[in-house]
């Protein structure tokens, strides 16, 4: 799989299936283009309670997969708000705690699901709230950041 960020106010990530079979996730209405031959598969993405939780972290309660069936099949997603798109490798850098919303596609061999903030005061005060969601397992996520990135 190959990827490009194209634009900058409102950037989109396209990403090139160089195989059959390979595949991306991302909530439901996150795709934006894709070409003919890519097979899109809509389910709960670990079942209905892990759907659920998914909801309160501000994300769809369905998950969409995009599975290429022909080799050089792309598809693209986009941010819904200005900012920028953020490359992550989850099996490089481990385990990443995110702000609800910032998801926007990954790999199938990332896994997401809901993280909780561990103190009152800062789900409280901290301006994120208590729910959080955090990636795990191995492969590429690709984060929606709305303004300056800051690493």
């Amino acid at each position: 799989m190959k990827y490009r960020i194209i634009g900058s106010v409102v950037p989109a990530v396209e990403i090139l299936f160089d195989e059959s079979g390979e595949s991306i996730y991302t909530q439901s209405g996150g795709m934006t283009w894709m070409s003919e031959h890519i097979e899109m598969e809509t389910n709960t993405r670990g079942g209905l309670l892990k759907g659920l939780g998914r909801v309160f972290t501000g994300e769809s309660l369905f998950m969409v997969t995009f599975t290429s069936k022909k080799p050089n099949e792309s598809i693209s997603f986009a941010a819904t708000a200005p900012g920028c798109i953020h490359l992550l490798d989850i099996g490089k850098n481990g385990n990443m705690i995110i702000a609800k919303g910032c998801f926007l596609c990954a790999q199938e061999t990332v896994n997401m699901k809901v993280a909780f903030t561990k103190k009152f005061s800062a789900g409280m005060f901290g301006g994120e709230g208590f729910v959080l969601q955090e990636l795990s397992g191995s492969g590429i996520a690709f984060l929606e950041v709305a303004g300056d990135l800051v690493e």
